[in-house]
């Protein structure tokens, strides 16, 4: 089986309005590169989609939620945020604790970028999004809860190929 072989974690795609947004979590950057190298990249050509390179960047916090039934992506940067900020944020929140089984998202990713972090979430809705985002983030972003733009993405396919492992 390619997924076990490859090491990858979870499979998140979906339709934007600039194109489609993949969200791969691997278990190395190594794993992800010869599956794109072996694999991918031929694939890639022979649909006719224009050459691109992945974005790797580092997960620090990954969660198979409770929900069940995934609709859209939620793709938020956030610039300025530290992974330490993060933690402070999250740290009180019930979908946050132990080892996440409580979160309400289908799968929710946090990942470190040069600029700040970066959340990909799965959820039912918007709307499933929106309440969580005004009973659980609003409380501990404060002024900052106005700087989170989430765009939203239609889900084509989402796939836990594994649980993730405990930081």
């Amino acid at each position: 089986m390619l997924a076990s072989r490859r090491r990858m974690i979870s499979h998140t795609a979906g339709e934007t309005e600039n194109g489609f947004l993949v969200a791969d979590v691997w278990e190395s950057p190594d794993d992800l590169r010869r599956f794109y190298e072996e694999r991918l990249g031929a694939a890639l050509q022979r649909a006719g989609v224009p050459e691109t390179q992945p974005q790797v960047l580092p997960v620090h916090n990954h969660i198979h939620g409770s929900g069940s039934d995934g609709g859209v992506i939620v793709f938020i940067e956030i610039d300025g945020m530290t992974a330490a900020q993060y933690d402070g944020m999250t740290a009180d929140m019930e979908a946050h604790a132990g080892d996440g089984g409580a979160h309400p998202a289908v799968s929710h990713v946090a990942v470190v970028s040069d600029d700040g972090l970066v959340v990909v979430d799965v959820w039912g809705s918007e709307a499933e999004f929106g309440s969580f985002a005004q009973s659980q983030i609003a409380p501990r972003a404060g002024d900052s809860m106005g700087q989170l733009q989430p765009r939203f993405a239609r889900l084509h396919k989402h796939v836990p190929v594994k649980a993730p492992a405990q930081a």
